[in-house]
């Protein structure tokens, strides 16, 4: 046990506060370029496709919650609702960056397990997530200026892929980190008594 602790990282590290600043000040970044016009809700369309897995008021029963998975229809209702020059000024930029940055805040709420295979599959898990969130955004840029073709189709199924890793991604990221605060505490402390 005390060979498995002098290989454990801190729980604290200093890329864990950068990129939990970080992604602390994205988030902010994302409420703070909404007024600025990219995306205009509507009666049926109420939400950008980004946020369109996470549950709001609007769902009333777990059958219509799972309409939302891969919904195409939704993303080729809302392409019109988006002002493409705007998005790609504003949301487009911030949310390139944003799967850099959750990924490395992920990755290092669950460092504390490097060389597990808990964290071999997480780290391979966020960076699908990040890549799927990367292709995400630029097809459905892309389908913001080409709307005559299939491409909403591959949009929602970025889209569907990309929140589900991330939903899991944060859960995870977050028990891995309590995990870790709780086996630091009851090993950790046993270890610097012994030396």
């Amino acid at each position: 046990m005390d060979k498995f602790l002098a290989m454990k990282p801190p729980l604290l590290s200093p890329k864990l506060i950068i990129f939990t600043v970080l992604f602390i000040v994205w988030v902010l970044l994302f409420e703070w370029i909404k007024p600025y016009g990219y995306f205009h809700a509507g009666d049926t369309v109420t939400h950008i496709i980004d946020s369109h897995l996470q549950p709001d008021s609007s769902i009333h029963s777990l059958a219509e919650y799972g309409g939302r998975f891969f919904d195409h229809g939704y993303v080729q209702a809302a392409a019109p609702r988006y002002d493409p020059g705007k998005y790609l000024r504003s949301f487009y930029i911030v949310d390139f960056f944003f799967p850099f940055i959750y990924l490395n805040f992920f990755l290092a709420l669950a460092g504390y397990w490097k060389g597990t295979a808990f964290y071999r599959v997480y780290r391979a898990a966020m960076i699908f997530c990040a890549l799927f969130d990367l292709l995400e955004n630029t097809s459905f840029a892309y389908y913001l200026f080409h709307q005559d073709g299939g491409m909403h189709q591959l949009v929602a199924i970025f889209t569907t892929l990309k929140s589900v890793l991330f939903g899991f991604g944060f859960v995870l990221a977050v028990g891995a980190f309590g995990a870790a605060c709780i086996h630091w505490s009851r090993n950790g402390r046993r270890s610097a008594v012994k030396s």
